[in-house]
């Protein structure tokens, strides 16, 4: 029998254009497949692509039984704004409803899945040759794999198989015997108390923590026996282990034992290492003390005693395990000053100590000694390219030439802020909690054609001082938009096609340089796309580089322009007091922060004999004012 399900049809599609359709490759990561699973198909080599739909074709030959055919329409996801495309398949909705009576079975599977915008396709992939196990009532068999955790909220490591993912339900391990006892708090039963087997990227490995909500935070000891057993969500059914688990030992005092690095600028975050560390959760937490003397780095400026009642306390901002936590170098806004930590450059001596806390009381763990050095401010800016940019690219003609233009925007920030203390990254920061996003996008969204606006708003438009490190310029911030009436912020590279003659006749700010440039490659001037093959050799060889080079300016150059207005420039010695309302350079001559009528494509493409343009020497003395260099 040949059995086929359909999934919501839409309406009727646009008539498609001549346009090429890009290959995907799927992957399929889950092999086992539970009533409750939710399978990602993940599309390598989509991150370029825009869809509004995925059309998915499941075809499947069970062993010694029917074929099948499932075809779905589903939304599209993506890694964050900038991965990889990938789609959910829910199994209890479009697999198992036909699937055998059989507690058991396996099938032969091939994907086919294709892409599609409001024009028609995108994008086309398929694989074959899958062979996945269906398990209707999955039990969990588990052993333990190594020593039994001495400090609450230690991990136990767990093997074997049968683990539930998470989006599939629950593992759990259940109490049947045992208890723990503990000073403050005294002997407590926890026979019935039920443990989440937490999933570990693996059926096959898992972690089983002794939970601070079960077991307390306190020093004492502990033991217990526990039977595993599989939940499924939305009450598909219980399936009960047969293997049974002991495991138990003496709790020790919570620990904090190192920290990197051990001199870092606020809005860093800070590695500390120890065990027996814990977050906040129902009924219990951890705070961690700040005591020591604080000697500011400036000259002459006061010694600061945080000893005894005037030590600091501070909530940890994240616990990944009980032997690791991350903690930013903190600080806070006040009108026109920073305080905390974070807020000025010196050393910390002393001492930082782990408090654990529950109902029962309050422990005082073991502490990390020595010193701790406040770093000048540092602007950490992360240049988020969107899939949009990607598409504007193509449209010059230049996509299969990004990598080397995404290189030269980088040399123009670097160069531009020279001397500065700022950086710039293309992957989201893992070691700044505080940090400034630029969306690299293609068209302007609100159809004004900017070429980039700095759309952030901190209470007040101009943030002199740069008190605030985590400007966004990019989507929608309402108080600029009441304010200014733009919206949108960001980096629009479709927008620089304004400066070509042809495509904008009559315009007195186009130049013929921009067609000569970028003629040779972009189709709606004529042009042939740059080939893979060509990048780095062939007879266009000179064109591409001199194209590459031009766009990585005038991309660059916009960008620096924003980033600009987000550290507050231009800058005007009246600012510090009362920051106001000038954003660009009464005397323009050729500098970054001048009027955007002021900078001709010349001066931002560095042609001519025009450019680089630089940070007058007003802006230049106030950067290396708020940003020195370590």
């Amino acid at each position: 029998m040949f059995l086929v399900f359909a999934g919501c049809s839409g309406e009727d599609a646009p008539a498609e254009q001549a346009r090429p359709v890009v290959g995907v490759t799927p992957e399929l990561e889950q092999r086992l497949v539970v009533p409750t699973s939710q399978l990602k198909l993940e599309l390598i080599g989509s991150e370029r692509i825009v869809a509004d739909q995925a059309r998915v074709t499941l075809r499947g030959e069970i062993e010694g039984g029917e074929r099948f055919e499932v075809s779905l329409s589903a939304e599209p996801q993506r890694r964050g704004d900038v991965g990889a495309v990938y789609v959910i398949i829910d199994a209890q909705q479009w697999l198992w409803p036909r699937a055998p009576e059989a507690p058991e079975w396996f099938a032969l599977m091939s994907v086919e899945v294709s892409l599609r915008d409001e024009v028609g396709e995108v994008a086309r992939g398929e694989f074959a040759g899958a062979r996945m196990r269906f398990v209707r009532s999955p039990g969990p068999q588990l052993s333990v794999d190594g020593e039994a955790p001495t400090f609450v909220n230690g991990s136990l490591r767990l093997e074997g198989h049968g683990v539930l993912r998470p989006e599939e339900g629950q593992t759990w391990a259940v109490i049947e015997q045992g208890f723990v006892e503990a000073t403050p708090g005294g002997r407590r039963d926890l026979v019935g108390e039920r443990l989440p087997v937490r999933w570990s990227g693996s059926r096959e490995r898992a972690e089983l923590r002794l939970e601070p909500a079960i077991f307390g935070v306190h020093p004492g000891a502990y033991e217990v026996r526990v039977r595993l057993e599989n939940e499924l969500r939305g009450e598909a059914g219980t399936t009960r282990g047969q293997s049974e688990l002991e495991f138990g030992g003496a709790l020790q005092p919570t620990l904090l034992a190192s920290l990197e690095p051990v001199a870092a600028s606020r809005g860093q975050i800070v590695t500390m290492r120890g065990r027996g560390l814990l977050g906040a959760g129902q009924g219990y937490g951890m705070i961690l003390r700040y005591e020591g003397i604080f000697e500011p780095a400036a000259p002459g400026a006061p010694q600061m005693s945080f000893e005894g009642s005037r030590a600091l306390e501070r909530a940890v901002d994240e616990v990944r395990s009980d032997e690791l936590l991350r903690q930013e170098v903190w600080y806070s806004v006040e009108g026109r000053t920073l305080e905390g930590l974070g807020a000025t450059p010196g050393v910390f001596e002393g001492s930082i100590t782990p408090i654990v806390f529950d109902s029962a009381g309050e422990s005082v763990g073991v502490g990390w000694q020595g010193r701790f050095e406040v770093l000048p401010t540092r602007q950490v800016v992360w240049l988020k390219y969107l899939p949009a940019f990607s598409r504007a690219l193509d449209t010059f003609g230049l996509g299969n030439v990004e990598r080397e233009i995404r290189d030269r925007i980088l040399e123009v920030a670097r160069r531009d802020f020279a001397g500065v203390n700022i950086v710039f990254v293309e992957d989201e920061p893992e070691d700044f909690s505080d940090y400034a996003v630029v969306e690299m996008g293609g068209p302007d969204p609100s159809g004004n054609r900017a070429f980039g606006y700095d759309n952030t708003f901190n209470d007040q438009a101009k943030d002199t001082g740069n008190l605030y490190l985590n400007d966004y310029l990019g989507g929608i911030n309402r108080q600029s938009g009441e304010s200014f009436n733009v919206l949108f912020g960001g980096v629009f590279v479709e927008s620089f096609t304004y400066f070509s003659p042809t495509l904008t006749p009559g315009n007195r700010d186009a130049s013929e340089h921009f067609d000569r440039v970028f003629g040779p490659f972009m189709p709606g001037l004529g042009g042939e796309a740059v080939r893979g093959s060509e990048v780095g050799r062939g007879p266009r060889l000179v064109q591409i580089e001199e194209a590459v080079r031009v766009a990585g300016n005038v991309i660059g150059n916009t960008m620096v322009h924003e980033i600009g207005h987000s550290l507050g420039l231009t800058h005007l010695p009246g600012d510090w007091e009362a920051p106001g309302t000038i954003f660009h350079n009464a005397e323009p001559g050729g500098f970054i922060m001048d009027a955007g009528s002021e900078r001709s494509f010349e001066q931002r493409a560095e042609l001519d004999g025009e450019g680089p343009a630089v940070f007058n020497p007003q802006n230049s003395a106030y950067l290396r004012e708020i940003l020195p260099l370590n």
